[in-house]
C-alpha cells in the first residue's frame, strides 16, 4: 500500500489529509492508502490553536467566516465536501446535534455565536473534530495514523521510498512526503540581531518576532517599562496576557465606558509602529445591499489582459483596477445603508463611476458625498498620524484616545458599513491572484504585490475586533499603555545600556530595559530555527524562492521555499523532486488564509486540491 507522510499537522496538515482522501477515491479507486500525519503537537490543532492555550487568545475572524471545509464554490478539480462552519459547528454541538466538546470548553461553545471572536482554542477542537470526520469517511481500506514527533531529517531510503527521521530514533518510511507549513520561528537577523547582541551585552530583555503566546512573559516585571515594536494582532495578544492574564479586569462604569482596574502586576507597554494606530477594527457590520460576491471591473479587464502574451504593468494595469474596485464596493454599500449621506441618485453614481479614470474618483466622489468624513479614503487608511505634529508624550496619548474613540464610534456605526464592503471586496481579489502573478515582473511581484497591495489589503482586513479596541482604549487612559506614535524608531545606547524609544509624533525619547518586536517572523527557510527545513536548505534539496530579471538584473530572495506548479521541492540546482511537496503560506505557491470564508472561491482550497491530486498521481504504480 503507498505511504504518504503529512509532516505537519495543524491546519494546513488537516486540510492536505482531507484533500487526499477526498481524491483517492477518484483518482486510485482500486488502491488503498496510507497516511501518516506527523508533528510534535496535536493533530488538528496543531502548534497555534492547541487546547492548552489561555482563553484570552481570540481568533481574528469572526466565527461564521471560518470553514474547513471545500464546498461547492470551490472551483478545483476534486469532489467538494460540504460542512459545517465554525458557527454552525458550535451551534450544533451546544444543541446536542453533534458530539459534546471538553467540559473546559462549554463556555466557549455557548458563547459563540455567528459574530463572535472565538476563541483559539475552540478553533482547534473544531479542527480535532474535521479531522475526525475526515478520517472517518474515509475510503475503505485507506488508513491514517498520527505520529506524535517531530520530523529533523529527510533522506532517500534503500529501496528509493523517502525516509523520514524523527527526534526521538524513530523513522518512516514513504512514498510521498508532504511538508505541510505553517508560519515558521527564525533566528533574529539584522536589527533583531543587533537589539538581541544589545540585550546580552547590557543584561537587558529581548523578545524578536514570534508568537506571542509561546514567549516566557514572566520576564516581563510588574511595573517596568516596555517598549514594544508593532501594533498588530501579537500586540494585542502580548496585551491581553499581561493585563488580564495578569489578573487585571475590566468593568463598565454608569455611563457604560469600559474601565481597567489594574492588578499591580502589569508592567507599562511603550507601544509604537510604523503607522502608529492599529489597523482599522475587523468589520462586523450587517451589509444591506449584501455581501460582495464578485468584484465590479478587476475580472473582466484582467481577463482581457492575460488574454495577450505581455507582461502586465502593476501600476498602469493592475492597481487603478484594485483602487476603482475598492471605492465601487465602498459606494455602493453607503448609498444603500446610508443615503443621507449622498448628493445623488445611485444609478448616476454608477454610470459616472465605470466611465472615471482612477484619478478622477475623488472628485465624483465630492460631488456625490458632501461630507468628506464618509468618503472613502486611503490615505486616511495609510497614514491616520500624517498631520499630527511633534509633541509630548502625554499630549500624545490624548491625541491617541481621541482617534481610537473615533474609531471605534465607526465601527459601530451602521451607516458604517461601508467599511464592511470594502473588507468583502479585499478578500475577493485573493482568487485571481494565482492567474495575476506570473504575468508581473519579478520586481513589481515583490515590491507593488507582495508590498503596495498586501500592505493595504491588512490595513482593510487585518485590524482587531472592535472590543480589543476598547480594551486598548480603557489601557490608555489608565496609564497602562502609553503609545508612542509613527515612524518608531528604537536607538541601542550604549553609555546608558538602555534601549530609547522616539518617533515622528513626539517630541522625546523613552528608556528601558525591555523591548519585544511583537509580530510574526518574515518567510525565512534560509535562517528558520525548524531543523528539517534547515538541512535540506544547508544541503541544497531545498531552496529559496528568488526572483529573478535577467533583463534588468533584478534579484530578491523572498525568503520562502521554492516550490513548482504541482507543489513540488525545487532543490539548490533547479532540480524538482518527484515525491517531495511542499504546501503553505511560506512555499512560493503562497495561499491565502489559514482558513477560507464559507462561499468563496479560496485559494486556500484551490492549493491544497492541486497538490493533493500532484502526490497521488505522482506515487508509484505497485507499491
Amino acid at each position: 500500500m503507498p505511504r504518504i507522510a503529512v509532516l505537519g499537522a495543524g491546519p494546513v496538515g488537516v486540510g492536505v489529509v482531507e484533500r487526499l482522501l477526498a481524491n483517492a477515491g477518484l483518482l486510485m479507486p482500486d488502491r488503498a492508502i496510507e497516511i501518516v500525519l506527523v508533528d510534535p503537537h496535536p493533530a488538528g490543532p496543531g502548534r497555534i490553536w492547541r487546547d492548552g492555550q489561555s482563553p484570552l487568545m481570540r481568533m481574528n475572524s469572526l466565527a461564521k467566516d471560518v470553514t474547513l471545509y471545500p464546498g461547492e464554490s470551490v472551483r478545483c478539480a476534486g469532489p467538494a465536501r460540504p460542512g459545517p462552519s465554525l458557527a454552525e459547528w458550535a451551534a450544533a454541538t451546544a444543541a446536542g446535534t453533534l458530539p459534546p466538546v471538553d467540559p473546559r470548553l462549554a463556555d466557549d461553545v455557548r458563547e459563540t455565536g455567528p459574530a463572535s471572536f472565538a476563541t483559539r482554542r475552540l478553533q482547534g477542537a473544531y479542527l480535532s473534530w474535521f479531522l475526525g470526520e475526515v478520517i472517518r469517511q474515509a475510503p475503505p481500506g485507506t488508513r491514517v495514523t498520527v505520529h506524535e514527533g517531530r520530523a529533523v531529517a529527510l533522506t532517500r531510503a534503500p529501496d528509493g521510498t523517502e525516509r523520514v527521521h524523527l527526534a526521538d530514533g524513530s523513522r518512516i518510511d514513504a512514498h510521498a512526503v508532504v511538508l505541510a507549513l505553517g508560519h515558521l520561528d527564525a533566528r533574529p537577523q539584522g536589527e533583531q540581531a543587533e537589539a538581541a547582541g544589545f540585550a546580552e551585552r547590557h543584561g537587558l530583555v529581548y523578545l524578536p518576532p514570534g508568537f506571542v503566546a509561546d514567549a516566557d512573559l514572566s520576564v516581563l516585571p510588574a511595573g517596568a517599562d516596555v517598549l514594544v515594536r508593532g501594533m498588530g494582532l501579537a500586540f494585542f495578544d502580548l496585551m491581553a496576557l499581561v493585563t488580564e492574564g495578569r489578573g487585571g479586569r475590566y468593568v463598565r462604569d454608569a455611563g457604560g465606558e469600559l474601565r481597567y482596574v489594574r492588578s499591580g502586576r502589569e508592567p507599562r507597554l511603550l507601544v509604537g509602529s510604523r503607522r502608529g494606530m492599529p489597523y482599522r477594527c475587523k468589520p462586523s457590520h450587517r451589509l444591506v445591499h449584501g455581501p460582495v460576491r464578485d468584484l465590479r471591473y478587476f475580472p473582466q479587464a484582467l481577463g482581457q489582459s492575460l488574454a495577450g502574451d505581455a507582461m502586465l504593468d502593476f501600476h498602469r494595469d493592475i492597481w487603478p483596477l484594485i483602487l476603482k474596485d475598492l471605492s465601487y464596493a465602498y459606494y455602493r454599500e453607503l448609498f444603500a445603508a446610508a443615503p443621507q449621506h449622498t448628493a445623488m441618485p445611485w444609478q448616476d453614481f454608477e454610470r459616472l463611476h465605470a466611465a472615471a479614470a482612477v484619478d478622477e474618483l475623488d472628485a465624483l466622489a465630492e460631488k456625490a458625498v458632501p461630507q468628506p468624513a464618509h468618503r472613502w479614503n486611503v490615505d486616511d487608511l495609510r497614514a491616520p498620524l500624517r498631520h499630527t505634529e511633534p509633541q509630548t508624550v502625554d499630549d500624545f496619548r490624548v491625541r491617541f484616545i481621541t482617534l481610537l474613540q473615533q474609531e471605534l464610534q465607526r465601527s459601530a456605526d451602521p451607516a458604517r458599513s461601508a467599511d464592511s464592503a470594502v473588507y468583502g471586496a479585499q478578500l475577493l481579489f485573493f482568487e485571481h491572484l494565482p492567474r495575476l502573478r506570473p504575468r508581473l515582473a519579478p520586481r513589481a511581484q515583490a515590491e507593488e504585490l507582495d508590498g503596495a497591495w498586501f500592505a493595504l489589503f491588512n490595513l482593510v482586513a487585518s485590524g482587531p475586533p472592535a472590543f480589543r479596541m476598547e480594551e486598548l482604549l480603557a489601557l490608555c487612559r489608565a496609564g497602562v499603555v502609553q503609545p508612542l506614535g509613527s515612524g518608531m524608531r528604537v536607538r541601542l545606547d550604549e553609555s546608558t545600556g538602555r534601549y530609547r524609544a522616539g518617533g515622528a509624533n513626539i517630541c522625546e525619547e523613552r528608556p528601558a530595559a525591555v523591548l519585544i518586536d511583537a509580530r510574526l517572523p518574515e518567510p525565512t527557510v534560509a535562517s528558520t530555527v525548524d531543523e528539517l527545513l534547515g538541512a535540506l536548505h544547508s544541503s541544497g534539496a531545498a531552496s529559496e524562492e528568488c526572483l529573478t530579471d535577467p533583463a534588468t538584473g533584478y534579484r530578491r530572495p523572498t525568503g520562502r521555499i521554492a516550490v513548482d506548479e504541482r507543489g513540488r521541492l525545487v532543490a539548490a540546482d533547479g532540480t524538482v523532486h518527484p515525491a517531495r511537496y511542499a504546501l503553505g503560506w511560506n512555499t512560493s505557491l503562497r495561499g491565502a488564509r489559514a482558513f477560507a470564508i464559507p462561499g468563496t472561491d479560496a485559494v486556500t482550497f484551490r492549493h491544497g486540491d492541486q497538490v493533493a491530486r500532484a502526490v497521488l498521481t505522482g506515487l508509484p504504480p505497485v507499491a
